[in-house]
């Protein structure tokens, strides 16, 4: 192994973008009175379904859904129903409260598309060095994430289709102090089976596309950088899914590699072109 390779493997350290809090922003919970009871509901401005985590208090009243207590909030909803609220006796004082959590997609999904066929991160022509790769030795271990060494500027294209849920591309600086890892730049994509990648470290004002913005494989989505927590100008690039308790996992994602049929997992000190 090179001085030079382990030096620029060295000046990465991983960054977690994602925050399953952050889609509680975005979400919310209301009731509105009814005959004997309440009808409770829930907003989700988001471009993606999320995942409402509702626990509640309930002094002489029944709840429709029982025992439920994880909803699906379809996208770009106002007023939807998650259940309602009944008086059990009417000649009794009733009263709830409730507190909720909230996460992006439906994590009462637990599969996907296993060998859906990624493109390479890059445009056509473009050939560039895996310089870590999945359960990397320096900072990538117990987790499926890629980096790609990468000059500043490089036009970063769509490795899969679907919905921009968020973009970050207001940061500059970078470092290797833990702090860094909030002025990472990135862009988050909600795929159609519950997946979500993320594109990380990109350049200041860097984005090609904003939240909520439907993508095709191979679009061009934002220009790489080096912001965040790093030191050398690379895209990061993960996939993963939500577990029922809102803790990611990362998956391993095959891509299509040089002009082949075939896909393959990614390795290490690898240059992969894309000439598709």
């Amino acid at each position: 192994m090179s001085r030079l390779y382990l030096k620029l493997i060295c000046a990465i350290i991983f960054f977690l973008f994602y925050s399953a809090t952050t889609a509680q922003q975005k979400v919310n919970v209301f009731h509105e009175v009814k005959s004997a009871g309440f009808i409770i509901y829930a907003s989700n401005t988001m471009a993606c379904p999320v995942s409402v985590i509702l626990d509640l208090k309930l002094e002489n009243l029944s709840f429709s859904k029982h025992d439920d207590k994880i909803f699906v909030v379809p996208e770009n909803t106002t007023r939807f129903k998650i259940g309602e609220l009944n008086v059990v006796k009417k000649s009794a004082r009733y009263r709830f409260s409730f507190h909720f959590r909230s996460a992006y997609g439906n994590i009462l999904q637990t599969s996907y598309d296993p060998d859906y066929e990624y493109w390479l991160p890059y445009k056509k022509g473009n050939s560039f060095l895996l310089i870590q790769g999945y359960n990397g030795l320096f900072s990538h271990l117990h987790e499926n994430a890629l980096d790609f060494l990468m000059p500043e500027g490089t036009e970063i294209t769509a490795a899969r289709e679907g919905t921009v849920m968020m973009v970050v591309q207001n940061n500059t600086e970078s470092c290797l102090r833990p702090e860094c890892k909030q002025w990472a730049n990135y862009i988050l994509v909600y795929h159609n089976d519950n997946t979500f990648a993320e594109y990380g470290h990109i350049k200041l004002n860097g984005a090609k596309v904003k939240a909520g913005d439907k993508i095709k494989k191979g679009d061009i989505i934002a220009l790489s950088g080096n912001t965040g927590y790093s030191s050398v100008p690379h895209l990061h690039f993960a996939c993963y899914t939500l577990t029922d308790s809102q803790i990611r996992q990362s998956i391993k994602t095959k891509f299509r590699t040089d002009d082949s049929t075939q896909t393959q997992y990614l390795k290490e000190k690898i240059q992969y072109l894309r000439s598709y």
